[in-house]
């Protein structure tokens, strides 16, 4: 159905699947600091063998043009969509100057009318949504000069199904039980010509289905507005300024309701807090069971010149269950 013409807004839904992630099978890579590994792999007898991954909420992000740089995109888009005749001057008031909310919502699954199917984006529920940012790249320069800030840093290679435990969570509903995923895994998007390439498909998509929808003209609208804020609010966690390409970043996104619906099965992560530069930034703990079958090695920063780095990182791993492969960085530094 990819270059069918969009007859309505189902269709619209059913063409642009933002939830449906592309597997990746490469190692992630994790740098951290030395206080966060010892955050991420905890000496103590009820932490043997375990992970511990803190997703930030998105909007603490250290990278504070996050909101701001899909918007300019879109806004660039519609402009030239515009100018090129491709929309309408209704069309274009209407969608010219959508903003995203500060509220992300996590998608339940409702059955759809052929009964197989789930039309999820027709039921939701608001939530914040907490990142944890993976890389793709192997002992990279650029990530050991931001995490190497005097207490040294590593890199820990991890099984890029890490998280897979928290994928799928039940929700009943009309009598019946329905898996749906909680946790997304983007990669993430720098290109400048693909990131716009994308938002004029999705605008023009949306075009096609608001003139040919039989559905009034207030749902008309009230649709094509729906559809774009919920395009860039998922977008939004995968376009990246370009700027940022060397960090080949892959990010998982843990979206958690404001509060538990009665009829989710499992239990939500607590939110917690931490002081990060002074300011109080708050997070969730993911703690991966069976952490040894994830881990696959451990990276020493070029940066730490201690002849004994190697072997009091792998005692450390030891003493808390793990026994993958401990190395340093091979990259020269000045």
């Amino acid at each position: 159905m990819e270059d069918a013409v969009v007859r309505n807004f189902r269709e619209l839904y059913r063409k642009h699947e933002f939830d449906n992630q592309k597997l990746i099978f490469s190692p992630l890579w994790h740098y951290t600091s030395g206080n966060g590994l010892l955050g991420i792999i905890r000496c103590n007898s009820s932490d043997c063998g375990k992970l511990h991954f803190w997703f930030t909420r998105s909007d603490c992000l250290n990278d504070t043009s996050e909101g701001n740089h899909i918007l300019d995109l879109y806004k660039t888009v519609c402009e030239t969509l515009y100018k090129e005749h491709i929309i309408n001057d209704e069309f274009y008031e209407l969608i010219k100057d959508l903003e995203i909310s500060a509220h992300q919502f996590i998608n339940y699954p409702v059955p759809s009318d052929d009964g197989v199917t789930h039309a999820s984006v027709l039921d939701c529920t608001p939530c914040h949504a907490f990142i944890c940012c993976f890389s793709l790249k192997e002992d990279s320069l650029d990530m050991w000069r931001y995490y190497s800030k005097g207490d040294g840093g590593y890199g820990l290679k991890c099984a890029p199904f890490l998280f897979d435990t928290y994928k799928e969570f039940e929700y009943s509903d009309y009598d019946e039980k329905a898996v749906f995923s909680m946790i997304r895994a983007y990669k993430v998007i720098y290109e400048y010509s693909e990131k716009i390439s994308i938002l004029r498909k999705i605008i023009q998509d949306t075009y096609s289905a608001y003139q040919k929808s039989t559905d009034s003209k207030e749902r008309n609208v009230e649709n094509a507005k729906g559809f774009i804020r919920h395009a860039l609010k998922v977008l939004q966690f995968q376009f990246k300024h370009e700027c940022y390409a060397s960090e080949q970043e892959y990010r998982f996104v843990f979206y958690r309701p404001y509060n538990k619906p009665n009829n989710l099965q499992n239990e939500l992560p607590p939110v917690k807090f931490r002081s990060q530069n002074g300011v109080i930034v708050p997070y969730i703990d993911l703690e991966i069971e069976n952490g040894a079958d994830y881990l696959e090695e451990v990276l020493i920063s070029p940066h730490i010149n201690s002849d004994f780095a190697i072997a009091t990182t792998h005692e450390y791993l030891e003493e808390c269950g793990f026994s993958c492969k401990t190395r340093k960085s091979v990259l020269p530094v000045r």
